[in-house]
C-alpha cells in the first residue's frame, strides 16, 4: 500500500529563507526515486503570509519509505536540512497515513 507523507515547514519570519537541498542531491532523488516511480511529489504550498510551507508526497509503499530514508544520500539532505531548521528556528510537523 502507498505511503502518503505531509510534511509542513514553518518558520519565526519571511527574512529567513527555506532551505533549499543542493543540485547534487536534486538529481540523485529524480533519478533514483522520482524517476522510478517510487516517490511522487503531490504538491508543494507556501501560505499566502510566506511563514509555512506544506509538501505532501507518495511513496510506493511501506518497504520504499525505509529504503528511502536508509539511503546515505538522503540522510545526508536530511541532516542538512533539520540542522538548518534547528539554526533558524524552523519548525516541521510530519503526518503520515497509508492511501
Amino acid at each position: 500500500m502507498a505511503i502518503k507523507t505531509t510534511m509542513t515547514f514553518t518558520k519565526p519570519s519571511t527574512d529567513i529563507t527555506w532551505f533549499e537541498p543542493s543540485d547534487a542531491f536534486k538529481t540523485y532523488n529524480k533519478a533514483t526515486y522520482v524517476d522510478t516511480g517510487k516517490r511522487t511529489l503531490v504538491e508543494e504550498i507556501e501560505s499566502e503570509d510566506g511563514l509555512s510551507k506544506t509538501f505532501v508526497t507518495i511513496m510506493a509503499d511501506s518497504e520504499t519509505v525505509k529504503t528511502y530514508t536508509r539511503d546515505s544520500n538522503i540522510q545526508g539532505m536530511l541532516n542538512a536540512r533539520d540542522l538548518y531548521c534547528i539554526q533558524n528556528n524552523i519548525s516541521l510537523t510530519r503526518e503520515q497515513e497509508e492511501v
